[in-house]
C-alpha cells in the first residue's frame, strides 16, 4: 500500500511536520515529495529509489530530500524505523541557515544522487538529541513558540550543514548566486515539467535570461535545461505506463504532449521502444 510520508507526520504550525515512522508492512512504500524532508534511520533497513537509482537505507543514516527530489521508501523491514522532520519551503526559504546547506546537498543533486550519508556514533547521538526537541511537547510552549521553532530549525539545518560539509570536502560553504537559481530552476521545474516543457517559462519566472539560464545549469550538472525536462518527463512516462490503467492518448495529455504522435516519437527517442511496446514488456496489457 502506498503511503504519503507527510500524511503521518504530525504538523507544526506554518512551519512544517514531526514523526516517528514504525511498523510498517514489507508491502508497504512511503512516497516522499514537495518540501524538506530530514530522515533518521534509527533501526533496521530498507529500499529508497528515486527517478534514477535505488539505494539501502540501514541504522544511523540521515537522509535530507529537497523540493526538487522525489522518492519512495519501500522493502521495509520489520525493524526499520525512522524519525522525520519536515519544513515547508517557504519555511526554509525564509532560514538563513538554510543556503549552506543547500549548498552541500547540490553537489548531491548536481550528481543525480539522494543525499544521504551514514553517520558516526557521534554524530548520530547528537543529531538524536536534535530530533528529539521536536516532539509533541513542543506545542506546550505559548508565548514563545515561533521563536524557540525558529531556532531549533536553524540548529537543524547548521548540523546538517555540518555533517555534509565534512563528506563534500571541497564544496564551498558559501552559496553563490548560481547556486541559488538552479536550486530555483530545480523547485519551479519539478512543479511545472507536465505543462512546460520550454525554457523561457522557467527562465521568465526566474526572471532572467534563458541563455543565462542555460549557462548555469549546464555549467552545475554538466546537462542542458531541455536534458533535465526530459528526464523528468520520460520517468513519469514509464511510471504511468508501467502503474497506471490509462491508455497512451491520456497519458500524452496529462504530460503536456499535443497529441499522441508527439508523445510517441519523443518517448522512443529518450527509451529506445514505443510506448505501447514498452507497456506490453513490462506486462501491463491494457484493451484498446
Amino acid at each position: 500500500m502506498e503511503i504519503f510520508l507527510f500524511d503521518t507526520l504530525n504538523k507544526i504550525p506554518q512551519t512544517g511536520a514531526f514523526g516517528d515512522g514504525r511498523g510498517f508492512s514489507g508491502n508497504d512504500s512511503l512516497a516522499i515529495a514537495e518540501g524538506f524532508f530530514f530522515i533518521f534511520v534509527k533501526n533496521g533497513t530498507a529500499s529508497i529509489s528515486d527517478t534514477h537509482r535505488c539505494y539501502r537505507l540501514k541504522k544511523e543514516m540521515l537522509l535530507v530530500l529537497t523540493p526538487s527530489l522525489k522518492a519512495t521508501i519501500h522493502e521495509m523491514d520489520c525493524d526499520f524505523e525512522f524519525t522525520c522532520i519536515y519544513i515547508t519551503p517557504e519555511y526554509f526559504d525564509r532560514q538563513p541557515a538554510g543556503q549552506p546547506l543547500y549548498n552541500q546537498l547540490a553537489e548531491f543533486i548536481r550528481r543525480d544522487r539522494l543525499p544521504f550519508l551514514p553517520l558516526k556514533p557521534d554524530k548520530s547521538r547528537y543529531l538524536q538529541q536534535t530530533f528529539a526537541l521536536f516532539a509533541h511537547e513542543l506545542q506546550g510552549f505559548k508565548l514563545y513558540t515561533n521563536g524557540i521553532i525558529h531556532h531549533l530549525c536553524s540548529l537543524l539545518l547548521l548540523q546538517t550543514a555540518d555533517i555534509f560539509v565534512q563528506y563534500n570536502r571541497y564544496t564551498p560553504v558559501y552559496v553563490k548566486r548560481s547556486g541559488e537559481i538552479y536550486r530555483k530552476f530545480r523547485k519551479l521545474l519539478v512543479e511545472n515539467y507536465r505543462q512546460h516543457h520550454d525554457i523561457a517559462f522557467y527562465a521568465d519566472e526566474l526572471n532572467i535570461s534563458t541563455t543565462y539560464l542555460s549557462r548555469i545549469v549546464k555549467h552545475t550538472t554538466g546537462n542542458t535545461v531541455r536534458f533535465h525536462i526530459s528526464e523528468l518527463l520520460s520517468a513519469d512516462a514509464r511510471r504511468l505506463l508501467e502503474c497506471t490503467d490509462l491508455d497512451i492518448k491520456e497519458i500524452a495529455s496529462q504530460l503536456g504532449f499535443s497529441d499522441q504522435s508527439v508523445f510517441g516519437k519523443f518517448f522512443v527517442k529518450k527509451n529506445g521502444i514505443s510506448p505501447l511496446k514498452f507497456r506490453l514488456k513490462k506486462g501491463k496489457v491494457i484493451a484498446y
